[in-house]
């Protein structure tokens, strides 16, 4: 089970103290990618549906499957988001399941960021979307972990583990 999938099942009723946290300097972003969306480089929601995600990282050479709804994500869709499943890789096969999340505002994007972490989760965000990469085994993680700064140059968004 994908760590988001757990994520949903575990955090209905975190939606709200998530959002409700003070955003202390643990959920600061000071990275280079940050910066330059600060600066005016990446527009804010830049991509806007799973298939514009899929399609830029096609583009950047990865290898990439067609995004299918995924109506197992109560969490994402209880914000007003869409989930999709998906893979990504820059080799020869996936290191297992990923996911493409549009959330319906910036606000609940931040407000998932902790959900995905406190479960161990590692994805790449940007305005109003997420990939969240394969966590389910210790291989899968460890290659998620390498590949997401690659993810991240290519949507020009920021790695979050």
């Amino acid at each position: 089970m994908r760590t988001r999938t757990i994520a949903a099942v575990l955090a209905t009723g975190a939606l709200t103290l998530a959002a409700c946290s003070s955003g202390g300097d643990d959920d600061k972003d000071t990275s280079p990618k940050a910066a330059s969306a600060a600066s005016g480089k990446a527009a804010e929601g830049h991509y806007t549906s799973a298939q514009d995600v899929a399609d830029a990282l096609a583009a950047a050479g990865f290898t990439v499957s067609e995004p299918q709804k995924d109506t197992d994500s109560a969490y994402i869709a209880e914000v007003g988001g869409t989930a999709y499943d998906f893979t990504v890789t820059d080799r020869a096969k996936a290191a297992g399941d990923a996911g493409i999340n549009i959330f319906p505002n910036p606000e609940t994007l931040k407000a998932w960021i902790p959900l995905s972490k406190s479960f161990g989760g590692v994805a790449v965000t940007g305005g109003t979307w997420a990939v969240s990469l394969p966590t389910t085994t210790p291989a899968a993680h460890a290659d998620s972990k390498r590949l997401a700064p690659k993810v991240a140059d290519a949507l020009d968004g920021t790695v979050q583990q």
